[in-house]
């Protein structure tokens, strides 16, 4: 019998995933995606299909692409039960998420065909086979992959009219709701639930997607993401942990007390992914914003009108929780930063390495580039964690990585990702984008943000790059792309220290801002670029006696880092696309503005 390439896949993704208000739903959705992707490619190796990519299900996060090697006469059958597969295991997912719904409101029939409606047809399914003549397995497998990018481009799915309130996360579909209620009243009745108040914010109200996202449950509970202001205040949480222990759990001592002024049970606030024995709850309740009554009331999960009755008696404990916080920061000699950052990771020419591998070795050639992608994935957790001990893995599958991690730790996650997945992968590079934003911004954003600085970052010629976005709060946008390499010379963790630190070798927080000015003036890092950098440095920064050397190290890293710009774009003058030295922004700029995003990190997002 002869045989064929199966390729199977499955949408929507990029937009599943983005639409996020929190970490769960980030999560929620990753893990939804793997789950569907990993169904599918276990029904088709139990009904015998030889599975190429992914080589291994256990490693990581299976992508939603499955490319198998199935006999021809079976391939529709196979595909099928493949469908179908993934299918039912998004029905035991929207299922148990309707169960944990109406464990927090009543459900009538209405809602119920209104959530049977937004998940009956909600996933978009493709597969293309192709057979393989004469052992040909590229040229099929070319095949296969027009024929899915050729059915993508036709729509083959209706489209839901859908009136009403619209869900928060999507902004499209009609928010739930039972028959003649307001989907506004129904979503507060699920938050005034114990259980509720937990998944569901003071203002949301949820379409049935979305409601699979935040109530489906994965074996490991709800408790096992940490929330964005948990993520970004971890560094602070250590260094307190480590230098302020009694002031520490002297603030927790009167939140505790707080938390209890209100007749709420601490057992509801004890989930945290802080890592820190002397503060078992949320990141968020570590800002004095939190502690302002609006706020503590929605972090709380709270009754507004009730905590309103309530004010009176509880306002010494907040005093006395908004002064031993205050406390905590003086011992801390800092606050948390209220930044955090989402990094995406994407291997570079990925489909040029895959048809060279094709067309040298075949089935087994491609079956050995989903093994050194499944082992990337499998190892890329330790080699980030080591960089970035404060890292969230939102998701990791063969070539792809997106994961949450406090903005200062970013950089560092970037470069320790490229480096693990160089040597798994032969030298083959990979580039990053990143988006820096405030705690309060919402996930999906930053994530999309995130997205548009990879494909930065993809446009630097030769790749292997790092974009970031960083989006401060009432400031000016920042936008920096490098190499890697040049990354690595710059040394922005030493930069950022500088900034930080008082006395010798520190840099004063003018020197970016002199630096964007001469910038306009220098488009090109020169011998005179040179001199006006020296003395920005010198004046901008503390040189006692003794100090001369380090200051003339520093002032030619950064001179040899801005002149790495104009060497890039020298290099590709001549080549097939002399458009591409375009894409190669000036040194002299970039060098400020890497140093405005040292700057800004240094302060932890303060101005």
């Amino acid at each position: 019998m002869s045989s064929a390439v199966l390729r199977f896949t499955f949408g929507p993704v990029q937009g599943f995933i983005a639409e996020a208000r929190r970490t769960a739903d980030l999560f929620a959705g990753s893990r939804i995606l793997a789950e569907l992707a990993r169904a599918a490619a276990r029904a088709l190796q139990e009904a015998g299909a030889d599975l190429v990519y992914p080589a291994d299900l256990a490693s990581g996060d299976p992508p939603n692409v499955i490319v198998a090697r199935v006999p021809w006469d079976d391939a529709e059958r196979l595909a099928e039960r493949a469908a179908a597969a993934l299918r039912a295991r998004w029905q035991e997912l929207a299922s148990d998420a309707l169960a944990e719904l109406e464990a927090c409101a009543r459900i009538d029939d209405a809602l119920r065909a209104q959530w049977r409606a937004q998940t009956r047809d909600f996933w978009e399914i493709y597969w293309a086979a192709a057979r393989i003549e004469q052992d040909d397995y590229a040229t099929a497998f070319r095949h296969a992959q027009a024929g899915v990018a050729a059915l993508k481009r036709t729509r083959i799915f209706g489209q839901l009219e859908q009136a009403g309130p619209k869900d928060v996360l999507s902004g499209n579909r009609a928010a739930l709701a039972p028959a003649g209620q307001d989907p506004r009243t129904f979503w507060r009745a699920v938050r005034r639930h114990p259980q509720g108040a937990r998944l569901v914010g003071e203002h949301e109200r949820l379409d049935a997607v979305s409601a699979v996202k935040r109530f489906a449950r994965f074996g490991d509970g709800k408790d096992a993401y940490p929330s964005v202001p948990t993520i970004a205040a971890r560094p602070f949480a250590r260094l307190v942990a480590d230098r302020a222990l009694p002031a520490l759990e002297s603030y927790r001592d009167a939140f505790e007390l707080l938390v209890t002024a209100f007749g709420e049970r601490l057992e509801r606030y004890r989930r945290t992914g802080l890592g820190v024995e002397g503060f078992p709850y949320d990141g968020a309740f570590l800002y004095e914003s939190t502690l302002e009554w609006p706020a503590l009331v929605e972090e709380l999960g709270l009754d507004p009108q009730q905590a309103e009755r309530q004010r009176s008696q509880v306002e010494s404990p907040l005093r006395v929780a908004r002064d031993r916080l205050a406390a905590l920061y003086r011992a801390a000699g800092q606050r948390p930063s209220r930044y955090v950052a989402v990094l995406v990771l994407d291997g570079d020419s990925m489909g040029q390495w895959l048809t060279s591998a094709l067309g040298d070795g075949g089935v087994e050639a491609h079956r050995e580039v989903s093994r050194k992608l499944a082992r990337f994935a499998g190892k890329a957790k330790e080699a980030g964690r080591q960089a970035a001990p404060d890292t969230v893995f939102v998701y990791q599958g063969g070539d792809d990585v997106v994961a949450l991690v406090p903005a200062e730790q970013v950089v560092p996650l970037a470069l320790a990702l490229a480096v693990a997945f160089a040597k798994e992968t032969d030298g083959r590079s990979a580039s990053a984008g990143i988006a820096i934003g405030h705690w309060l911004e919402p996930l999906g954003d930053l994530l999309q943000n995130a997205r548009e600085a990879e494909k930065r970052a993809k446009r630097l010629p030769g790749k292997s790059a790092v974009a970031v976005e960083l989006q401060p709060r009432g400031g000016e946008i920042v936008r920096v792309v490098a190499r890697t390499d040049q990354l690595t010379a710059l040394d922005l963790a030493d930069l950022v220290d500088r900034f930080r630190r008082d006395g010798a070798g520190s840099l004063s927080g003018r020197l970016p801002t002199d630096l964007r000015q001469l910038a306009r003036a220098f488009p090109e890092a020169d011998a005179a670029f040179r001199a006006v950098l020296a003395r920005a440095v010198k004046r901008q920064g503390e040189w006692p006696n003794g100090t001369s050397a380090e200051r003339e190290q520093l002032i030619e890293r950064l001179y040899r880092f801005a002149t790495s710009y104009d060497q890039l774009r020298t290099s590709v003058v001549g080549a097939a696309q002399p458009a591409e030295s375009e894409r190669v922004p000036p040194g002299p700029a970039q060098l400020a503005d890497w140093l405005a995003l040292a700057r800004f990190l240094a302060r932890g997002g303060g101005e």
